[in-house]
């Protein structure tokens, strides 16, 4: 499967996430595994992530910042809002075959920065690549 290809499989995957679940899980394999390390939770199979999916009680939507890879291994940078409130996150995409046979999530949530390293840094309005 080639860049142009893959690149149109995970826009499509995120633009179809919250509003539809059964295109957005086309892109795993039937076998596929989800991570979600930070949890410690792992799901098994397409119809899993589906049924998970389905269930999910929180609107979602996905803004896309950044995705970078090539090959079989593809890592998406993006925001999560669950009912409107952010998370960041970072995703990486396993494929096979032209599916993801394991898709690795990483969620955080925002902070306040500390003072102490003001005079270092500078406000992030926008993803820099």
């Amino acid at each position: 499967m080639d860049e142009i290809a893959v690149r149109a499989l995970i826009q499509d995957h995120f633009a179809s996430g919250g509003k539809d679940e059964v295109r957005a899980t086309q892109i795993y394999a039937q076998d596929a595994v989800l991570e979600f390390p930070q949890g410690g939770e792992r799901i098994r199979g397409k119809e899993r992530i589906l049924a998970m999916r389905l269930a999910f009680p929180a609107r979602l939507d996905f803004e896309i910042l950044r995705t970078v890879g090539c090959g079989d291994l593809w890592v998406n940078e993006y925001t999560i809002r669950y009912d409107g409130q952010p998370s960041h996150v970072v995703g990486i995409m396993e494929f096979r075959d032209g599916l993801v046979v394991r898709e690795t999530i990483y969620i955080s949530d925002s902070w306040e920065p500390p003072a102490w390293r003001a005079e270092w840094v500078e406000p992030m309005t926008t993803a820099s690549h």
